[in-house]
């Protein structure tokens, strides 16, 4: 499947999110009226992946920017978080400050 086939496809579908606050990362599956899943991807961490489920022939993996470009496709369904601590707003690659090593370094100074 090539990318723009990838587009067309994944635009006719739900696109759930679930997403950490906290880490600033996200997990996406694209689903049917009927909740049968038919792709999936994880976002985050540099590390950007979507990959669409075929049942009768090879499935297609996309990552980087086709990826990026990707977790945009298909209708907005369900969108939940998987986190408590992190920030209202959810921000991609947005990790809270406490959760990095710059962050509790500039705790423990304080």
């Amino acid at each position: 499947m090539t990318f723009d086939e990838a587009k067309e496809f994944l635009s006719r579908y739900y696109r759930d999110e679930l997403r950490d606050h906290a880490f600033g990362d996200r997990e996406i599956y694209w689903r049917t009226a009927e909740d049968e899943e038919v792709a999936f991807g994880y976002l985050g961490n540099g590390d950007y992946a979507v990959s669409i489920i075929q049942p009768d022939s090879a499935n297609s993996r996309f990552i980087g920017t086709e990826a990026l470009a990707l977790a945009k496709c298909g209708l907005i369904g369900r969108i939940d978080r998987n986190d408590e601590t992190g920030p209202d707003e959810y921000q991609d690659g947005q990790i809270m400050p406490g959760l990095t090593l710059e962050g509790v370094r500039a705790e423990l100074e304080d």
